[in-house]
């Protein structure tokens, strides 16, 4: 952040107008509707409380159900062999099961947690990617959301070493080995704390990794207009484009992540089953 403050205080003293942008951007979280959508939508938007963050998790989700349905429904023709679309959503699904869930979770419990490592994996992947559709947002650049998805993955992770390890194996695990039984407590209490760290982790790692591209993708295109140069655009304009380029990489980097090490810490746990 701090190789971004030099630019966002020339943007601020050009009038505050980009900066404005650039903050209302990231902090602001109340949903904007055309006018001819807003008059039928807005009762349910104040109703439920819908942010730019709910409202793009929902497109997320349709998106996701509808497509899947579509493209798992059984071929007209009879055949069971994949094609098209088909190919890429099974090679997909074999790469977290595979990929993921078995390599570190083991053959027994990675077949369990498939469903739920693809459905993680998709949803991040889907909500990152429709951040960069043009008057989009990044559902998981907002802290809410990323911490829901993190206390997920907690409560999953840890009710999963309680129902596999037993609660009293569960806190047997957190002590080695040998340890003396008087700092057995304290050692307790750090494992205690690096559990916790965990999902905070998640949390911050996906949503700093989710805003900082879009804030750098627009101040570099504020140059343009701080400066008032039709020669900078040319500068600008493909950096800019060149940086989304890499958006889209961090985008699946992310989901992919995110999932990994949900899978790692159930591993570390269930690992220790027998």
């Amino acid at each position: 952040m701090l190789s971004l403050q030099a630019p966002l205080a020339l943007l601020a003293a050009s009038g505050g107008g980009l900066s404005e942008e650039i903050m209302h951007h990231i902090a602001d979280s109340e949903l904007h509707l055309p006018a001819w959508l807003d008059q039928w939508l807005h009762p349910l938007v104040e109703s439920f409380g819908i942010t730019k963050a709910v409202f793009m998790m929902l497109i997320a989700s349709a998106i996701l159900i509808l497509g899947l349905c579509v493209l798992l429904r059984r071929p007209r023709s009879g055949t069971e062999v994949p094609n098209g679309m088909m190919n890429a959503v099974e090679m997909l699904v074999l790469f977290v099961r595979d990929d993921i869930a078995i390599a570190n979770m083991g053959e027994k419990w990675g077949r369990r947690f498939t469903p739920f490592l693809l459905t993680l994996f998709l949803f991040i992947l889907t909500c990152n990617l429709l951040g960069l559709v043009p008057g989009g947002f990044t559902a998981t650049s907002n802290l809410n959301v990323t911490g829901s998805l993190a206390i997920i993955s907690f409560l999953v992770f840890v009710l999963t070493g309680m129902y596999a390890l037993g609660p009293v194996g569960y806190v047997r695990h957190m002590v080695p080995s040998g340890t003396p039984l008087p700092i057995a407590p304290l050692v307790i209490f750090l494992e205690v704390i690096s559990m916790l760290v965990r999902p905070a982790a998640l949390m911050i790692r996906l949503a700093a990794n989710m805003t900082a591209g879009h804030i750098v993708i627009m101040i570099i295109l504020g140059f343009i207009i701080l400066f008032q140069s039709i020669a900078l655009a040319t500068v600008s304009v493909p950096l800019a484009a060149a940086i989304m380029l890499l958006e889209l990489i961090v985008a699946f980097i992310q989901a992919y992540v995110f999932t990994l090490l949900t899978a790692l810490y159930v591993g570390m746990l269930v690992a220790e089953e027998h």
